[in-house]
């Protein structure tokens, strides 16, 4: 397990996204894997307590929450997919709590940059959830943390419930350099990803960012991530940091 000395050194902030997928039931609606949620807390408090000059944002998908609801479309959708990230967000932000994390939600539709950087200013960690606007546009997690590593310059975690990206030969590629590296994949064949992923994957080399995608269901992973160990897959969208 390589070590990533120049995230260690070089970032202040950590941008933590939890995948719907980590936290919640995949195929049950409104199903929540409360022991995962426990442990990633608990994680997430040793690396806070160990590292007192760090920041944490934190975000989260919607799972069989949000996703769930969204899916169907009727005349209340809009404020049922609301509802649901609400209360996916109610639990999560307990769980944080209850392990001693000063966590302060962020609905996705009211979502600033400036809101973050107020939240942090009082010592707070912001908490920022996929959500629905009023339209009834989805506002993705994964397009707001993007958003906030970016202008951050910070390193940018995504906890998932896989072991990071799948390879040629069935395991896990240790590191992407190229968004032209994954076409070739997908072309022959060798490369299972969901359009969740490859969407990840794609706004990553857009911006010129570094993501770890990894596996946040296995014990201690959150805790070596936020450290600034390489586990899972790197994807490299800025070589020069």
């Amino acid at each position: 397990m390589e070590m990533d000395m120049g995230s260690e050194l070089g970032y202040d902030y950590r941008v933590l996204k939890l995948g719907g997928s980590l936290i919640t039931c995949k195929d049950v609606p409104r199903c929540v894997k409360l022991e995962v949620l426990r442990r990633v807390s608990e994680e997430i408090r040793k690396f806070v307590n160990e590292n007192p000059d760090k920041k944490i944002i934190l975000l989260h998908g919607g799972g069989s929450f949000g996703h769930y609801e969204a899916s169907i479309f009727d005349d209340n959708r809009i404020v049922r997919t609301s509802e649901a990230m609400q209360e996916l967000n109610y639990i999560v932000a307990k769980h944080l709590l209850k392990s001693g994390i000063k966590a302060i939600s962020v609905p996705g539709k009211f979502y600033t940059f400036d809101a973050v950087l107020s939240a942090l200013e009082k010592d707070l960690v912001p908490l920022i959830y996929g959500d629905v606007k009023f339209d009834g546009s989805i506002i993705s997690a994964d397009d707001m943390s993007i958003d906030i590593a970016k202008r951050l310059n910070a390193r940018l975690l995504f906890a998932i419930d896989k072991a990071g990206i799948i390879g040629r030969g069935g395991g896990v590629i240790s590191e992407l350099r190229g968004i032209d590296e994954v076409s070739i994949l997908m072309q022959t064949n060798y490369y299972d990803i969901t359009g969740g992923i490859l969407s990840k994957i794609k706004k990553i080399f857009e911006n010129n960012l570094n993501a770890l995608i990894f596996d946040g269901s296995k014990t201690g992973n959150i805790y070596l991530a936020l450290r600034g160990y390489n586990i899972g897959t790197l994807v490299r969208g800025n070589p020069n940091a």
